[in-house]
């Protein structure tokens, strides 16, 4: 765990997404000699890795792009993931003939949802449409879902060695519509529970436990657990932004994004471990063939990826032809297709999944091919995280796509909060809830606020050092205070509230920071 979180901080430093810095670690974990081998009840990996990671996962979609674009979303996250799982499952089978089906199409739901951790994170540094982040933050959230109820029912033929069409039509609508159901009493219920009773601090805790109970719930009446979550965690995001209590936000987003690196480096750690094992198993030849198998793969879903992307665009293409502005129009059709088509990296609900697989059947056999679908899910996360996410950069550059810039009202809108802040202090002045000094005080510090907020978020290039001078400045503040401190001259009570001060002042802005840097 020390070793992965080096990893993320480097990857962090260096800008580039930390998943790609855990899976290479994981690789070079899996063959130093000596370690352990680690085995983990596979069921136990899905309660304990996938509820939280897709519960906070469905707090970074914006619900109001979400709704806006749920056309392109579902038919990524479902037309696309159920065509992925049939061409790799059908490859798969054709790779390795002595396995069964049901495990072919297993491995084939494994590898089909895009993880867009390592490709959104990459996007936020470029200007990308809202439209274009959200489609892909919201595939990425229900595709997940949706594969994991395929990889579900492909489990169920491994173990009962036989797989019934209808049955398994009937038991998918018992997973999605059970899952749903559960997602929205839960949902509900807890989010306003904890909205109405619970302090900020408790709150917080109290959001973790809701993946895991959620999910054990819809998994207990036969419902998709993990979409269960998903619904519910779409549910929390909508309630927290109109949350009373900042305090709620400014701890609980934190929290949260070093609960999820933590379980990154988790399951990093636990496919390097099993990494060894597996190898051991294998003959030299054996894996540089499935080294090749998983080029291939992987090669052929960025072909089935780009085929579905550029056929529904192509619709799109032609339509907006006979559109006033399609001089505008299709040009960004067409790079908007390139950018999710080239956004397919893969990562860690694949690779939960393929260690979720059962170690053995109920006869007490060995599940023949468990070591070859996690060794090449492995690869396939490695190869489909460096070779997008590392050319990623390059090919909107490429696009001349450019640096963001504010919001293009962002001036209008933060007058307009500072003519709300002024309206409300005349207010208080005028019902003689503020004296006359209390109303130039107030009047003079809001506006004030707002326009330190817009120099520090200004892209302008007069001010494009600002921030960091900003921060020079609290910290020379800060070495004084601690000065005083080691002087005796303040106490640790006062010490702790005045640097509590200057760490609020400090921090306005680093969760936008550590988000862009996933």
């Amino acid at each position: 765990m020390f070793a992965a979180t080096i990893l993320v901080g480097v990857a962090q430093k260096i800008h580039i997404p930390y998943p790609i810095a855990l899976v290479l670690g994981g690789t070079i974990i899996g063959f130093i000699p000596g370690l352990p081998s680690i085995q983990i009840d596979p069921h136990l990996i899905f309660v304990v890795v996938l509820p939280p990671i897709l519960y906070h996962a469905a707090f970074g979609i914006s619900f109001r792009e979400f709704k806006k674009n749920w056309k392109e979303i579902f038919s990524l996250a479902l037309g696309l993931v159920a065509f992925t799982t049939l061409i790799i499952g059908l490859l798969f089978k054709w790779l390795f003939p002595d396995l069964s089906w049901a495990l072919a199409f297993a491995f084939g739901a494994i590898v089909s949802p895009p993880d867009a951790v390592a490709a959104t994170t990459i996007l936020k540094r470029f200007a990308i449409s809202p439209r274009l982040l959200s489609i892909l933050e919201g595939e990425s959230l229900i595709n997940d879902a949706s594969a994991i109820v395929l990889y579900k029912l492909a489990v169920v033929a491994i173990l009962s060695g036989s797989f019934s069409v209808s049955g398994g039509a009937i038991e998918f609508i018992q997973e999605v519509v059970g899952g749903v159901i559960v997602g929205l009493i839960c949902g509900f219920l807890m989010q306003r529970f904890s909205r109405r009773y619970l302090a900020p601090e408790v709150g917080v805790v109290f959001s973790f436990t809701i993946p895991y109970v959620t999910y054990l719930i819809a998994d207990s009446i036969g419902g998709s657990g993990i979409l269960a979550v998903v619904v519910n965690g779409l549910i929390g995001s909508n309630i927290l932004r109109l949350h009373n209590s900042s305090l709620r936000r400014i701890i609980g987003y934190p929290a949260w994004d070093t609960f999820i690196i933590l379980m990154n480096c988790f399951v990093f750690i636990l496919i390097g471990l099993q990494l060894g094992t597996l190898t051991a198993t294998m003959s030299t030849n054996e894996i540089l063939l499935y080294t090749a198998f998983a080029f291939l793969i992987a090669y052929m879903m960025f072909v089935v990826r780009m085929f579905w992307v550029y056929a529904k665009s192509g619709v799109y293409y032609v339509k907006a032809l006979s559109k006033p502005n399609a001089s505008v129009i299709c040009p960004e059709i067409i790079r908007d297709a390139a950018l999710i088509g080239w956004s397919g990296m893969r990562g860690i609900v694949s690779l939960a999944a393929a260690l979720g697989l059962p170690y053995t059947l109920p006869d007490g056999m060995p599940l023949q091919g468990r070591n070859e679908v996690i060794f090449i899910t492995f690869l396939v996360i490695l190869i489909t995280l460096l070779l997008p996410g590392l050319t990623l950069s390059p090919l909107i550059k490429w696009l001349k796509i450019q640096q963001p810039s504010e919001h293009p009202n962002s001036h209008e809108i933060r007058k307009k909060l500072s003519e709300v802040a002024l309206e409300k202090i005349q207010h208080l002045q005028t019902s003689q809830k503020i004296t006359k000094e209390e109303y130039d005080f107030l009047s003079e510090y809001f506006v004030l606020q707002g326009r330190v907020l817009e120099i520090s978020s200004s892209k302008h290039k007069k001010f494009k050092d600002i921030e960091s001078i900003r921060l020079e400045v609290i910290q020379a503040q800060r070495n004084q205070l601690l000065k005083m401190w080691e002087n005796q001259e303040i106490d640790d009570r006062f010490l702790n509230r005045l640097e509590q001060e200057l760490d609020v002042e400090e921090t306005h802005r680093s969760r936008a920071e550590l988000s862009n840097s996933r």
